[in-house]
C-alpha cells in the first residue's frame, strides 16, 4: 500500500526544500525536531502533549539540496517502517512537489498519512507566506 501525492507551491525548491529539512519548521501538531539531512542522518519528530510524547524517527539514503529526499518514516517504533520520496521541480509558478511514501502494512495507518500530508502541505505553505524572514537552512 503506497500514497502518491502532487502539489504545487507559490515558493523556489530552495524555499521549499530547506524548509523540508530544517530544524525550525516544526508543523504543528509536531513539537520539535531534529534533523541532519545528509546521506546516513537522522531525523526525529516529536509530538509532545500532557500524557505522552510521540516520536517519528527515520534514516536519509538521498539528499539532493532543491531537488529530492529520501528516508524512512517510522512512529513510535512500531515496526512500520516506511519510505518517504519526495522531489522539488521548479515550475514557473513556484515548484512542483511529488510525494512518495511505501511499504505500508497497515490500510489505516495509510489512510491516516494521507490525509496527514495534505495537511503538512496546507500548513507548510502557510508558514512559508507568513514567514518569509524565518532561518531555512539545516
Amino acid at each position: 500500500m503506497n500514497i502518491d501525492k502532487h502539489f504545487e507551491l507559490p515558493f523556489t525548491p530552495h524555499r521549499v526544500f530547506s524548509a523540508w529539512v530544517c530544524s525550525d519548521t516544526v508543523i504543528p501538531p509536531a513539537t520539535r525536531m531534529d534533523i541532519n539531512p545528509t546521506v546516513g542522518g537522522h531525523y526525529r519528530l516529536y509530538m509532545e502533549m500532557e500524557d505522552r510524547c510521540s516520536r517519528a524517527e527515520g534514516l536519509f539514503f538521498s539528499v539532493i539540496p532543491d531537488r529530492h529526499i529520501r528516508y524512512t518514516w517510522e512512529w513510535d517504533r512500531d515496526g512500520e517502517i516506511t519510505e518517504i520520496d519526495v522531489t522539488f521541480s521548479p515550475t514557473a509558478k513556484g515548484t512542483a512537489l511529488h510525494i512518495q511514501q511505501t511499504g505500508f502494512v497497515k490500510e489505516a495507518s495509510r489512510d491516516m498519512h494521507d490525509s496527514g500530508w495534505d495537511d503538512y502541505i496546507e500548513q507548510l505553505s502557510t508558514m512559508l507566506d507568513q514567514k518569509s524572514d524565518v532561518r531555512l537552512s539545516a
